[in-house]
Formats: C-alpha cells, sequence, structure tokens
C-alpha cells in the first residue's frame, strides 16, 4: 500500500482519484466488517481504510469551499 502521504498527494492532483475513494473506500470498509480475516487483522485494515476515507473527505470539503469541486 502507497503511503498516506502519496496517497493525498493523489487525490489532490486528480479529482478522479478523490471521486473514486470516496465511493469505494466504505464498500471496502464494510466488506472487511462483513467478513473478517481469520488472521485477524480487519482492525488494522478498517483503521487504514477509514484513515484515508477520512482524508478524502476532508479533501473534497476543502475544494466544495474553495469553490474548486
Amino acid at each position: 500500500m502507497i503511503s498516506m502521504k502519496r496517497h493525498k498527494e493523489i487525490m489532490i492532483n486528480s479529482q478522479e482519484s478523490l471521486e473514486r475513494v470516496l465511493r469505494i473506500y466504505p464498500t471496502w470498509i464494510q466488506q472487511e466488517i462483513d467478513n473478517p480475516h481469520p488472521a485477524g487483522t480487519s482492525v488494522k485494515v478498517i483503521k487504514n481504510l477509514q484513515k484515508r476515507l477520512d482524508a478524502a473527505r476532508e479533501i473534497m470539503a476543502i475544494r466544495v469551499l474553495s469553490g474548486n469541486a
């Protein structure tokens, strides 16, 4: 998985990537909740996905407020 810094850069520079994250990550989080990994890594995965989704929402909010959405 790419670093959080790189992930933010991609979302900032690409509206398409940002929209994809906002559309897909909630589904991935729900899938992880519905089908937990037997090794017990689901908590880490959900936390990581949620952190990235929160960053995407923050970037989108900034774009909307600045009129660039």
